[in-house]
């Protein structure tokens, strides 16, 4: 996110903290009380995200996830701020402006957020889509087509389908209704996020499946085979794996081999040389503040600097190439492109 940007999200920030209440009282219902007011139907039409031969669901109880806790702010005074660096005032609510929000079942987010442009208009020929109304961020579109173009080149494969992209509140809703009455609620629990809660609600997070044009049957995607390539080279277009396997007892989800996230690069390629998932990462980064060592990647060619700056002392650089995320829990990431 670019500062002209975060200064136009600024004046949503009214309309913003008003639906956020809402939502939350929203939830608090929906946990406490049984609502039955969706009709059982097909889990699978429902793009429930256990497709068949995923694997059963854990029967324990879903444990909380542990998710990074804010941190206490270090910041550095004006005066000590080396040459070529400045403090850029930023809000509470631009922490969830970025690709590198959180969302689990600790911190929530706002449907309402994210500028959304429909798959099908923006997409190429090399895989196809559910409908015309699925939507997610342009620049995730941007890298999917880019993902779905060099598995086809490897594969000879057109046949990925995305079935699920941004989801509103009460989409999620229903969807976590129906996997509570057909699959019950450990299972829910297991592979669906509370409305929310949901990365769907960022625009950011899409499920892939199969298509066979000829039959019209959906195969699900197990990653396998040649659909392999696709899950090891996601990285590559900024796109990770969300919940990985061994991983559920961070991210509170079950693996789920379907469900990607796009956080752009270098992120996806640290958090894939690193064997983090989400909640790591974030927690790795904290650990690069700005007054301490930087991280420097380099990806493809380019250079990258990296560091974190806690939500009440934002530092960037004067001039040159940068991007601002924020965690949706207590800072910002800085990722700095060197010529």
């Amino acid at each position: 996110m670019t500062e002209a940007q975060m200064i136009r999200r600024k004046r949503r920030q009214k309309e913003l903290r008003r639906r956020r209440a809402v939502l939350g009282a929203l939830v608090l219902c929906l946990a406490l009380i049984p609502v039955l007011l969706f009709s059982c139907c097909d889990f699978q039409k429902a793009e429930a995200q256990a497709p068949a031969g995923a694997g059963q669901p854990s029967a324990q109880p879903r444990q909380k996830t542990a998710s990074p806790e804010p941190v206490k702010a270090e910041t550095v005074a004006s005066k000590d701020l080396p040459e070529g660096w400045k403090i850029l005032s930023v809000s509470e609510e631009d922490l969830a402006e970025g690709s590198l929000v959180l969302v689990n079942r600790d911190y929530g987010y706002d449907p309402g957020l994210p500028q959304t442009v429909s798959v099908y208009d923006c997409k190429n020929h090399s895989y196809l889509v559910k409908d015309t109304y699925l939507s997610i961020r342009e620049e995730a579109v941007e890298a999917l087509n880019d993902w779905m173009d060099a598995f086809a080149a490897e594969t000879g494969r057109t046949d990925v389908n995305i079935v699920a992209g941004w989801r509103s509140f009460e989409d999620q809703t229903q969807l976590y209704q129906n996997a509570v009455e057909t699959k019950g609620q450990a299972h829910a629990d297991a592979y669906l996020a509370l409305p929310g809660h949901s990365e769907h609600h960022t625009g950011l997070a899409i499920d892939l499946d199969t298509y066979d044009v000829d039959t019209g049957a959906s195969g699900g995607f197990d990653g396998d085979g040649d659909y392999a390539w696709a899950v090891d080279h996601a990285w590559e277009f900024g796109y990770i794996q969300r919940y990985p396997s061994g991983k559920s007892h961070i991210t509170g989800i079950d693996f789920e081999s379907w469900h990607f996230r796009y956080v752009g690069l270098p992120h996806a390629f640290l958090m894939r040389s690193e064997d983090l998932c989400m909640e790591e990462y974030i927690d790795y980064l904290r650990a690069h503040p700005f007054a301490g060592e930087h991280l420097q990647v380099s990806c493809f060619g380019t250079d990258y600097e990296l560091y974190f700056c806690p939500k009440n002392q934002v530092i960037v650089p004067t001039a040159g190439n940068y991007t601002i995320s924020g965690n949706n829990v207590d800072g910002f990431i800085i990722t700095i492109q060197r010529p």
